[in-house]
């Protein structure tokens, strides 16, 4: 079934029922791929962790307007630990790609990173692409939860305002000088605290890896290394690859 984003704003849930409008943007896509066909169900979200089936009442290209059939919440999205990433300000097709993917592997919120071995024009970031692409990713992978994205910052401005929780970094030890072997996340998972912490933070690093001070920082900030695998990874690759086993970390504990 096709999934459509209800952007509600400020408004409330809207109840079994009730008539919506979509925006400008979503009634387009809904002619362009309904082409014009009435009663059809479909599949709404409201990007905090709401589905709602709906029935198309009426539409064309400026506005379409559908009835509310079910509402419900998914819980999936609300239990700890969430998952944050900090990833690394690479070059911005990789970055757009790996914004795609973070939000089809569940991540809830993404944190842009200037880290001193990539220079980045902030000027080009582009930040309202950035959201399209996000919320065109939890339509096409069919997720009720639209990941936070916030604005750039610094690696030692986010350590000094980082969400609570565990937080890892990629670590490639022998280019670190690193005196602990970083675990993997099959370690992480079996290793399940009493308390399961509030979110899970992973921080990924440019290609030309974290510089001696950052690394310095993460020690000094208390964040466990963890390894990869056996291969150097691109950043983008890296963020996916992490993502996914901290999905399973994820069920690990909840289990």
């Amino acid at each position: 079934m096709r999934h459509f984003f209800l952007d509600l704003e400020s408004a409330s849930l809207p109840a079994v029922g009730e008539l919506v409008n979509l925006d400008k943007e979503e009634s387009h896509h809904l002619g362009t791929v309904l082409r014009g066909g009435r009663q059809q169900e479909v599949v709404l979200t409201d990007g905090r962790g709401h589905r709602m089936d709906a029935r198309v009442i009426s539409q064309d290209r400026r506005q379409a307007s559908l009835e509310i059939l079910t509402v419900s919440r998914d819980d999936a999205e609300f239990m700890a630990p969430k998952l944050v990433l900090a990833l690394s300000l690479i070059k911005t097709k990789r970055f757009e790609w790996a914004l795609e993917k973070a939000v089809e592997l569940g991540v809830h919120r993404i944190v842009p990173l200037m880290t001193e071995h990539v220079v980045k024009d902030l000027k080009n970031t582009k930040v309202k692409r950035w959201q399209t692409i996000m919320r065109t990713a939890i339509k096409q992978c069919g997720r009720s939860y639209l990941p936070e994205l916030q604005e750039p910052q610094s690696v030692e401005g986010f350590l000094q305002d980082s969400p609570p929780g565990l937080k890892i970094f990629g670590a490639i030890p022998e280019e670190m000088g690193l005196n602990e072997q970083p675990i993997s996340l099959l370690t992480l998972a079996e290793s399940k605290p009493s308390s399961i912490p509030e979110n899970l933070t992973a921080l990924i690093g440019p290609e030309g890896g974290w510089s001696e001070s950052e690394v310095g920082l993460f020690l000094e900030h208390g964040l466990q290394p963890i390894t990869l695998g056996p291969h150097i990874l691109r950043a983008e690759t890296a963020a996916c690859a992490c993502l996914a086993g901290l999905q399973s970390v994820r069920q690990a504990w909840a289990g």
